[in-house]
């Protein structure tokens, strides 16, 4: 075996390590992918486990902010707060959704609660306040539900499709 044989050999050996490497990293990957799905899911769980936690709480105050009673300005902190949380969360999950991260089936419904959220007491007023604090296109997707919250288009519970291009809308 010749010096030229021996540099072959080396080569030859070296593809099969690179080609091992890239079948391990492409298995790493689809795991790691597996690992970010079930996350954004479990966020989901926790996030309702913990809203049905709240109103179930503050039943009382939930009940007299959606009757229209006179309020107090305890009360309008209290709306005005948990309008705030759930925008937070709602942004996070419009995100997930975009990245992949949250199946179809998981999205359609949390949009179409979202669809019914929007039109709470109080909660145009806050949108308004802290809508341009948003991500843009998350800010784009709200201000659809606003402008048509009652639409049976798909689109009004779809965030932008996942290439990117938010124009779909």
């Amino acid at each position: 075996m010749n010096l030229n044989d021996l540099a072959n050999l080396g080569q030859i050996v070296g593809a099969i390590g690179v080609m091992i490497t890239l079948v391990y990293l492409a298995v790493q990957i689809r795991g790691n992918t597996k690992v970010a799905s079930a996350q954004a899911r479990h966020a989901i769980s926790e996030f309702v486990l913990r809203i049905s936690i709240f109103r179930a709480e503050h039943a009382d105050r939930f009940a007299k902010l959606e009757s229209s009673a006179d309020l107090t300005d305890g009360d309008r902190q209290f709306q005005y707060w948990s309008h705030v949380q759930f925008l937070l969360r709602a942004e996070t999950y419009f995100h997930h959704h975009n990245l992949g991260l949250m199946p179809d089936a998981h999205w359609r419904p949390y949009a179409r609660y979202m669809t019914k959220y929007i039109q709470s007491p109080g909660f145009k007023e806050v949108w308004d306040d802290i809508g341009p604090s948003f991500s843009e296109d998350s800010a784009r997707w709200v201000d659809g539900l606003l402008a048509s919250p009652s639409s049976p288009r798909d689109e009004s519970v779809q965030p932008a499709d996942r290439s990117g291009n938010s124009e779909n809308r």
